[in-house]
C-alpha cells in the first residue's frame, strides 16, 4: 500500500531496550520531532505503560511540528491492531516499555513488523551489561539493528571503552547524543530539542535523524 506521500508503506522504526533510564521516549521524541521537522509525515506509538511519550505529547504546544500520536496495549491483539490501523505516514515511532524481555511474543511481533531497530544505551557498565547481551538476542531475527549513545560524555576513557565493548555485539550510530540539560528541559515542555531555539546537543540529534533516514531509506 501506498501512502499518502508517495514514498510507499510506513517505515516503522523500533526503539526498545531491556531496562529502564537508557533513553528510549527521549529518543523517540526527538527523532520524531527531527523527522517531521525534515519533511516527513510522522506517527508515535506509545507501547509503555507508564506513557511517558503520551504525557509529553500532551504538552506539546501549538504551532511546533506536525505529530499525530497513538497509544497500546503491549498484548499480541492490542499490538497488531495498531501496526494494522496506522498507515498514510512516512515514518512510524515505536516507544517500548521497559523489561521488554518479559514479552517475547510481543517483541517478536514488533522486530519483525519493524524496518529498523535501535537499542538506546549510556557509557555505564550497569547500562551495557543490559544492552549488549539484548542486542544480540535482537539480532536473531535478522533485521536491521543498531545502539544509539545515549546521555554519554565523549572523549572520556569511559566512552571510548563502552564504544569498544558495544561494537563487539552489534553496530553503533555513529552520532552520540550526549548528555546536555537542554534535553531534559524541552522533555517536559513537550518539545523536541530541535524546535529549541539554540539548543545544545541540537546538531547531535540531527546526526542520529540523519543515520535513521538513511538506515530506512526515506526519500530526501
Amino acid at each position: 500500500m501506498t501512502n499518502d506521500t508517495g514514498h510507499g508503506p510506513v517505515k516503522r522504526l523500533l526503539v526498545n531496550g531491556p531496562k529502564g533510564g537508557i533513553g528510549k521516549t527521549t529518543l523517540s521524541r526527538n527523532i520524531a520531532v527531527a523527522a517531521a521537522l525534515d519533511g516527513c509525515t510522522v506517527a508515535t506509538l506509545d507501547l509503555d505503560p507508564q506513557r511517558s511519550l503520551t504525557k509529553w505529547f500532551a504538552k506539546r504546544p501549538d504551532g511546533m511540528a506536525t505529530i499525530t500520536h497513538f497509544e497500546a496495549g503491549m498484548t499480541p491483539g492490542d499490538i497488531r491492531a495498531a501496526l494494522d490501523g496506522i498507515d498514510g505516514y512516512d515514518l512510524l515511532v515505536i516507544d517500548t516499555p521497559p523489561s521488554i524481555e518479559d514479552h517475547p511474543e510481543e517483541f517478536k511481533l514488533l522486530a519483525l513488523s519493524s524496518d529498523l531497530i535501535v537499542v538506546p544505551t549510556g557509557q555505564s557498565d550497569d547500562d551495557l551489561d543490559s544492552v549488549r547481551p539484548w542486542m544480540r538476542f535482537v539480532r536473531r531475527y535478522g533485521k536491521n539493528a543498531a545502539f544509539v549513545m545515549n546521555r554519554v560524555k565523549p572523549r572520556t576513557r569511559g566512552f571510548t571503552e563502552a564504544q569498544r565493548k558495544l561494537l563487539g555485539d552489534g553496530r553503533i550510530c555513529p552520532v552520540e547524543v550526549p548528555d546536555y540539560e537542554d534535553i531534559q528541559f524541552t522533555a517536559s515542555r513537550g518539545i523536541g530539542l530541535l524546535e529549541l531555539k539554540g539548543g545544545k546537543g541540537a546538531e547531535h540529534v540531527a546526526g542520529v535523524w540523519a543515520f535513521v533516514r538513511h538506515e530506512l531509506e526515506l526519500a530526501q
